[in-house]
């Protein structure tokens, strides 16, 4: 890790890839050993209905900054890089909410157009930042978790 701390909520840092380029993310939640976060991006013309779009004044960041409420991966602490911004612990909560489908009137949190099929170029793009955030997750193994076979598909 870079001299920073472990991670707080409502930070915006720099997540180091194991392939490609490093992303922006926003740590929602605090782990033993890594942060949960939400990609974040600079594409807010595509914005979703389960994004939000932030302005310069909420984050501290010189641009707006797109959050896919829909995006989410656990992150090991030390592929964490700088913190770039940050937003109150209370608006990420109402961010999270958006991206489970469960926010929708925050007139403060901006937000895009539905995706209402396979026909919407967000579509393949949305798929592709999902790709894009799996080259930063932490897997199971590295987490300490287990995984078991549920049994035979045979039953």
């Amino acid at each position: 890790m870079s001299g920073e701390q472990p991670g707080a909520v409502g930070q915006i840092r720099i997540a180091r890839a194991d392939r490609g380029p490093d992303v922006q993310v926003l740590v929602i939640e605090i782990h033993h050993g890594h942060v949960q976060a939400l990609l974040c991006g600079d594409e807010y013309c595509s914005a979703t209905e389960t994004d939000a779009v932030l302005e310069p004044s909420i984050t501290g960041l010189r641009h707006r900054v797109l959050v896919h409420g829909d995006v989410s991966a656990p992150i090991l602490e030390d592929r964490l890089g700088e913190v770039l911004g940050s937003i109150s612990p209370g608006l990420v909560a109402r961010i999270v909410l958006r991206g489970r489908g469960l926010d929708f009137t925050s007139t403060d949190l901006g937000r895009g157009r539905a995706i209402l099929s396979e026909a919407d170029p967000r579509w393949n793009w949305k798929l592709d930042r999902h790709k894009q955030m799996r080259r930063v997750r932490a897997r199971a193994r590295e987490l300490g978790w287990h995984m078991f076979s549920l049994g035979s598909a045979d039953k």
